[in-house]
């Protein structure tokens, strides 16, 4: 069975598109079941839900209301819920397609050297979007990519890929896989708790990269996401970068302090990560058109400078960042 979880928080119009998309899509409900980790909601994001399923008796649909703050809570509530050996985490913004589910399950069966597994993450804009957003798209071997707003298309063809391409709101694991590397990192903070703010799913893509695990792209594992208005601004680049630099700040803590696999390849895997980064968030850098490049490296730079900060001069929060599985 696969476990499909979708943390939720006040987002309960976008949240309904997102089941009823795997509602219209998949009657086997043998197949899956869908549990919904509600963050703290003060909308209507129980009383939809629960229409929802009184619409569809047979399916497997589970509710759970856990208001400690951060995505890590309803990734790994879901988790702690849920009866599948597989699991695919997806965000509440996000439309999947006809052939979403049913590739997740035929390769997981077919392949078992897969551990980690995704698909294209396609633009669903509230707007055009601005002329200045194709600097912030990267295309390399692998395809084309925005990390800034978690959008990919790698192409038509299955491949083997970085795991660290397995992003958070398309994002399937195996369970057993999932526990070995001791689930997720904080991710998602609010601002009053930004000091507790980690590297998410990238944390845990970069330990089953270190340890061996086969990440894998279907062009079948495809969903929209919804971008709205407000992303497509440049405040929220400033606000994004920030966010960044917060993560890679508690990335590198964690590192110089042990807490990744394959410790002899420090080096070697860090100035991958580096690459990475820089592809994914910080290409615009060489790009001399783009005039709020600087004010975009600047809110970075804070971020990073946020996290160790803290990490310095807070007990709690040092004791935050280095927890070895936050699945206690």
């Amino acid at each position: 069975m696969i476990s499909i979880i979708i943390p939720t928080l006040n987002r309960c119009d976008l949240l309904k598109k997102t089941i009823d998309s795997i509602l219209k899509h998949n009657k086997n409900y043998e197949l899956y079941e869908l549990i919904v980790i509600d963050n703290g909601s003060s909308d209507a994001t129980k009383n939809i839900f629960e229409d929802i399923k009184h619409e569809n008796k047979d399916a497997k649909m589970n509710y759970f209301f856990d208001d400690i703050p951060g995505l890590l809570t309803g990734r790994h509530r879901g988790v702690k819920e849920s009866k599948g050996e597989i699991l695919t985490f997806i965000d509440d913004d996000v439309e999947v397609s006809e052939t979403w589910l049913n590739a997740i399950n035929e390769i997981m069966i077919k392949r078992p050297e897969v551990s980690l597994l995704t698909g294209p993450c396609l633009p669903n804009y509230e707007i055009n979007p601005p002329d200045w957003l194709q600097h912030f798209w990267t295309n390399d071997t692998n395809g084309k990519h925005c990390g800034w707003l978690s959008l990919m298309d790698f192409g038509l063809e299955e491949k083997e890929i970085d795991p660290l391409f397995v992003w958070g709101l398309n994002f399937t694991i195996r369970k057993s896989v999932f526990e070995d590397l001791k689930g997720f990192h904080p991710d998602s903070m609010p601002k009053k708790l930004q000091f507790y703010q980690g590297d998410g799913e990238t944390g845990l893509s970069i330990k089953a990269k270190e340890s061996g695990n086969m990440a894998f792209y279907s062009p079948k594992i495809s969903l929209l996401h919804f971008v709205p208005k407000s992303r497509l601004s440049i405040e929220y680049l400033y606000e994004r970068s920030y966010f960044q630099g917060v993560a890679d700040g508690y990335t590198e803590i964690r590192r110089s302090n042990g807490l990744y696999f394959n410790q002899n390849k420090k080096i070697s895997i860090k100035k991958k990560l580096k690459r990475f980064i820089k592809k994914r968030i910080l290409n615009f850098k060489s790009n001399e058109n783009i005039p709020f490049g600087k004010q975009i490296q600047d809110k970075y730079n804070e971020g990073k400078n946020f996290i160790r900060k803290n990490y310095l001069s807070n007990e709690e929060v040092k004791s935050w960042i280095l927890k070895i599985n936050y699945l206690e």
